[in-house]
C-alpha cells in the first residue's frame, strides 16, 4: 500500500512538472506573439509609409537628363554584330535561306546602331587627360573599323541573298568580314568601358562638352 501511494505520488509530481513547463511554454509563447504583434502595430505605419513615399517617388530619370545617349544606343550594335557572327558561323554548316534573312537583318541593324553611335550621339570631349586622349583615339579607330567592316558584310550578305545563294565558299567569305566587325565592336567596345570605368570620362557630365555646338573643337581635337 505504501508502495502503491509513494508511486502514484511520484507520477502526481511528474505530471504536474510537466503541467507547469506547458503552461510556462504557452505564457512565454503568448507573450512572445504579443510583444511581435505590439511592435508590428507599432512599426507597421511607419514601414508602410515609407514604403508607400518610395513607390510614389518616381526614381526614373528623363533623356533630357542624361549628360549623353552614346551609352544608350552604342550596347545595340555590340549586341547585334557579335549576334550575327555567330549566326553566320552555323550558317556555314546549314547553308539555309531563312538564316541569311535573319543575320542581314542583325548585320543590318548593327551598321545602322554603329553609325547612329558614332556619328549622331558620339559625346564631344574636353579636358581629358593624356591617357584619356589617348584610349579614346584606340576607341575611335576601332569605332570606324566597326562602321566600315559591319557596312560591307551587310553588303556581301545581300549579294549572298540574291546572287551567290547558299554559296559556302562565298558565305566563308562573308565569316571573315563579320568576325572582323565583331572584333573591331568588342575592342571599340574594350575601350569605352576604359574611358568611363577607367578614365571617368562620362559619368555625371564628367569631360564631356557642349552637345548643342556642331562643329564644336575641344582641346583633344575631337569634334563628335
Amino acid at each position: 500500500m505504501k508502495a502503491k501511494f509513494t508511486l502514484t505520488f511520484i507520477v502526481l509530481i511528474i505530471c504536474f512538472g510537466t503541467l507547469s513547463e506547458v503552461f510556462a511554454i504557452n505564457g512565454n509563447s503568448t507573450t512572445y506573439h504579443s510583444k511581435i504583434n505590439d511592435t508590428e502595430l507599432v512599426a507597421s505605419p511607419n514601414f508602410s509609409n515609407t514604403e508607400t513615399t518610395i513607390a510614389q517617388s518616381d526614381v526614373a530619370a528623363g533623356l533630357d537628363e542624361f549628360p549623353n545617349l552614346h551609352p544608350l544606343v552604342v550596347h545595340f550594335p555590340i549586341v547585334l554584330l557579335l549576334f550575327a557572327v555567330f549566326l553566320q558561323l552555323i550558317q556555314l554548316f546549314v547553308l539555309k535561306r531563312t538564316l541569311d534573312w535573319v543575320i542581314l537583318l542583325m548585320v543590318g541593324t548593327g551598321f545602322i546602331g554603329a553609325y547612329v553611335a558614332g556619328t549622331f550621339v558620339h559625346p564631344h570631349t574636353e579636358g581629358l587627360t593624356e591617357i584619356a586622349k589617348k584610349v579614346l583615339e584606340q576607341h575611335d579607330k576601332y569605332a570606324l573599323w566597326t562602321l566600315w567592316s559591319s557596312a560591307l558584310a551587310a553588303v556581301l550578305k545581300i549579294v549572298s541573298l540574291f546572287w551567290y545563294k547558299l554559296k559556302r565558299g562565298f558565305e566563308i567569305g562573308v565569316f571573315v568580314v563579320m568576325a572582323f566587325a565583331a572584333y573591331s565592336v568588342a575592342q571599340a567596345g574594350h575601350y569605352g568601358s576604359q574611358l568611363v570605368y577607367i578614365e571617368g570620362v562620362g559619368p555625371q557630365g564628367k569631360y564631356l562638352g557642349d552637345e548643342s555646338e556642331e562643329n564644336h573643337e575641344n582641346d583633344d581635337g575631337h569634334s563628335h
